[in-house]
């Protein structure tokens, strides 16, 4: 079995996940591939391929700039609307893996991905893990933030891909059981088989260090809770930004001390005593820095399953956020964290948080049924097999 992972871009959190699961696949003998839009310089990744390579360097970046333009070419009077359509100047099927691949994976594919020329391989397998609403919008990626400015588009762009995947042999992947009732109501997917697979991460890596396992002795700290948060983009509404700011400003800070992992130019100024470290893409970093935390925070008001959230539950860190999408099928309110269930009431959570004593050992384990790494690789080589008896 010949599997190619498509990602446009080769960071952020859908090109981890696309990462993670394609070298899984090659440890366990699978012929897997990954297939980029773009190199960002930062990854080092095995048999990873660029499709700006079939390109001079000049024309690859004229290419990328008149794709944008042509994206946004129904909607370019609202430049701030995060909004994707189906169109895009690039043919990953002209590329020679397309005709290698007996199973294309397909990502996070915004401007990459070209609904009519790609899904025209009737003869081709596809797979396509969601990871937002994109794929099954006219454009937005979540509701939170869009009002609807582009009703005509959207609906041109609907049954534009409605009419692309017609008869393609297409299976769809949600990480959370929340996004996969949203896609089997959708005019895109509604004929299609939607499946429920989380995305793997590596228990053997992302665990609890025997160091911070006195966490759990159920001793109170005489020391500042450390507080974890990741603010890559704070100005995305649906990130929950101000929600957190509002309710960390309620809480006496003599309680906690801050840590933020992410983009520092954007919150520096805002959290002046928070210690910041950047944008991290090392693992044992990242590992280090979960155990180092008593709370994993993410105030999202809309959201799939983001990786942090598995990433801290597996290092045995409490998640305190709200009860929305994937976040809150895999953490157990009360034992693994705690969930809010309004806005008003992420103070309340945070605080809860505080005062609670939490098993890290406990959280790893229910954390480690719920993501077994061999379940999930065996759930994906099942699918990519299941194309073979069709």
């Amino acid at each position: 079995m010949k599997v190619l992972h498509v990602n446009t871009i080769d960071t952020g959190g859908a090109a981890i996940a696309a990462k993670r699961l394609h070298l899984l696949l090659l440890e366990n003998g699978v012929d897997s591939k990954i297939l980029f839009l773009q190199r960002s310089g930062k990854a080092n990744i095995p048999e990873a391929y660029y499709l700006e390579d079939q390109f001079k360097s000049a024309q690859f970046k004229n290419r990328k700039r008149l794709n944008q333009i042509y994206n946004r070419r129904k909607t370019f009077y609202k430049p701030g609307v995060y909004f994707n359509g189906p169109e895009s100047l690039f043919d990953i099927s002209l590329h020679p893996l397309f005709n290698w691949a007996d199973v294309i994976h397909l990502h996070w594919v915004v401007k990459m991905l070209d609904w009519k020329k790609v899904f025209a391989h009737k003869d081709k397998a596809f797979v396509w893990t969601l990871h937002d609403m994109n794929p099954f919008t006219g454009g937005e990626h979540y509701k939170t933030g869009y009002n609807g400015e582009f009703s005509k588009v959207s609906k041109q762009n609907i049954a534009l891909k409605k009419n692309a995947i017609k008869g393609s042999n297409l299976k769809v992947v949600c990480p959370s059981i929340w996004l996969s009732e949203l896609a089997k109501s959708s005019e895109v997917f509604k004929d299609k088989e939607v499946l429920v697979i989380r995305n793997p991460i590596d228990d053997a890596v992302f665990k609890p260090l025997h160091t911070y396992l006195h966490k759990s002795d159920g001793v109170p700290s005489i020391d500042k809770k450390n507080i974890l948060f990741v603010a890559e983009n704070p100005h995305d509404e649906r990130k929950g930004f101000q929600l957190l700011l509002k309710a960390l400003e309620n809480i006496d800070p003599e309680r906690y001390r801050l840590s933020v992992l992410g983009n520092k130019k954007f919150v520096e100024s805002i959290f002046p005593r928070a210690f910041f470290y950047g944008t991290v893409h090392d693992e044992d970093q990242l590992v280090e820095l979960y155990n180092q935390a008593d709370l994993f925070v993410i105030p999202s008001l809309e959201d799939n399953l983001p990786n942090t959230v598995s990433e801290a539950l597996l290092c045995g860190t409490p998640v305190i956020g709200m009860a929305i999408g994937g976040i809150k099928e895999i953490v157990e309110n009360g034992i693994d964290g705690v969930l809010s269930e309004t806005k008003e009431g992420l103070k309340q959570a945070i605080e809860e948080g505080l005062e609670k004593h939490f098993v890290r050992q406990l959280i790893c384990n229910h954390a480690r049924l719920k993501l077994n790494k061999a379940a999930l690789l065996n759930q994906f080589k099942e699918l990519y097999n299941s194309f073979k008896n069709q």
